[in-house]
């Protein structure tokens, strides 16, 4: 198919800086995280990420954010926004992210995509999809 691209690539978290700022401990909470990845493959930069994240009990919960993603996509320099949606647990994090339209500078000014991965805990990288 035409302008379809799916690809194995690779993402670190290099800087993870979280905050739990109410609820109980071991209970159901809420608190941010601000994190730092570093994308190889079709998408090839770094990112700045914000979440928020609810906790159910213990380690499982869900979150949301943004990341600004600064690089290239398939080859196409520039900046997005990557909207994320994750669950996780005590094993690891299951995540799906895509390109926020409109948000796009230089040659990504209409990029379009969204992937997915899944971070078994205790990892800071792991390969995800992507597909535009």
């Amino acid at each position: 198919m035409a302008g379809k691209l799916t690809v194995m690539n690779t993402f670190e978290c290099t800087a993870w800086d979280e905050n739990v700022y109410a609820g109980a401990e071991n209970g159901a909470r809420i608190g941010d995280a601000r994190m730092t990845f570093r994308y190889s493959g079709v998408l090839d930069g770094e990112s700045k990420s914000a979440g928020l994240l609810a906790y159910t009990a213990g380690t499982t919960g869900t979150s949301t954010g943004a990341e600004l993603f600064t690089g290239s996509i398939g080859g196409k320099p520039g900046t997005v926004i990557l909207r994320t949606t994750n669950t996780f647990d005590e094993e690891k994090v299951t995540g799906k992210f895509e390109v926020v339209p409109g948000t796009g500078t230089g040659e990504l000014v209409d990029a379009k995509g969204h992937g997915s991965y899944v971070l078994r805990m205790g990892a800071m990288s792991t390969e995800y999809t992507f597909t535009s």
